[in-house]
């Protein structure tokens, strides 16, 4: 039986937003198992609240879901990009908002190429505890540790938000290019400061969010590959995502979900971000 996001019944040709399952984890560095993220988070859904109190509203019935098929992926990480960057190109062609669920931050690539197709300049909101600009980590340039350093060479701006840790090689490109990057601990000592100059730095135009789930601090997201302490706590992620609706967004992602067997935190946490960033960006997508 298909997994749908809430669990409810889908009208495709009827809905605004497309979920497309990206179960790969072939790259991962440290623990293996984000493959199982998409799956997770489609199974907890259905006990979300289908009401969100903040914005009076109930994405799914104003916008309608359709959730994508779980595809099976090659274990090649080009080949498994170009599987999931060939959904992305059909909920596009659809007109449908894509929003994939990960697997590994390396799936982002197929989203972006698939963009980069249909928009000639747009920028990348990184929520992550890593700025992913390796230029190639374990013998292949399509880790989920390069991933943004593939997306700078598409010609893409990246601001990064959270980054809290670095290798030399990263740390040296982004003080030697002056790259965006909003780091945790400059965060954490003023806020609102943070977000103005989140504001300034994203300027205008279309921007995609992916949210790496270890941007959050481990206290409230556990369940990811790489945890990393001095994380974003739930509020602060989501005045980044309320900052972010503010700018056209024309897809986002959510990577790196890592289940943890007897605690299904993280998984809710992340269904119900997704449900909430929709929430927020309800009113540009039904007039889009």
């Amino acid at each position: 039986m298909r997994r749908t996001f809430l669990g409810l019944p889908e009208v495709r040709e009827k809905a605004r937003v497309a979920l497309i399952p990206a179960p790969y984890d072939a790259t991962t560095s440290w623990r293996p198992g984000t493959r199982e993220g998409p799956r997770r988070i489609l199974e907890v859904s259905p006990y979300l609240e289908f009401f969100d109190e903040e914005t009076g509203s109930e994405p799914h019935r104003n916008l309608g879901f359709y959730t994508f098929p779980e595809p099976e992926l090659p274990v090649d990480p080009e080949k498994a990009i170009l599987t999931i960057e060939s959904l992305v190109c059909k909920a596009l062609d659809e007109q449908k908002f894509p929003v994939l669920l990960g697997g590994e931050h390396t799936v982002t690539l197929a989203a972006l190429r698939a963009l980069k197709e249909r928009f000639s300049s747009f920028k990348i909101l990184q929520i992550d505890a890593h700025p992913d600009l390796r230029d190639v980590y374990q013998e292949t340039p399509f880790s989920h540790a390069c991933v943004m350093r593939r997306a700078y060479e598409m010609g893409l701006e990246v601001v990064a938000v959270g980054i809290r840790t670095a290798s030399r090689e990263e740390y040296e490109l982004i003080q030697r290019e002056k790259l965006s990057v909003l780091w945790a601990r400059d965060l954490k000592r003023d806020f609102e400061a943070g977000l103005a100059n989140l504001k300034d730095l994203l300027g205008e135009g279309p921007v995609y969010v992916t949210l790496d789930l270890d941007g959050f601090d481990p206290a409230e997201a556990p369940g990811v590959g790489t945890p990393e302490p001095g994380g974003l706590t739930w509020y602060e992620v989501l005045e980044i995502l309320k900052l972010a609706a503010s700018f056209r967004v024309i897809g986002f992602d959510v990577v790196e979900l890592l289940p943890i067997p007897g605690d299904p935190r993280t998984e809710y946490l992340a269904a119900r971000l997704i449900y909430k960033f929709l929430a927020y960006l309800e009113r540009g997508l039904r007039t889009s």
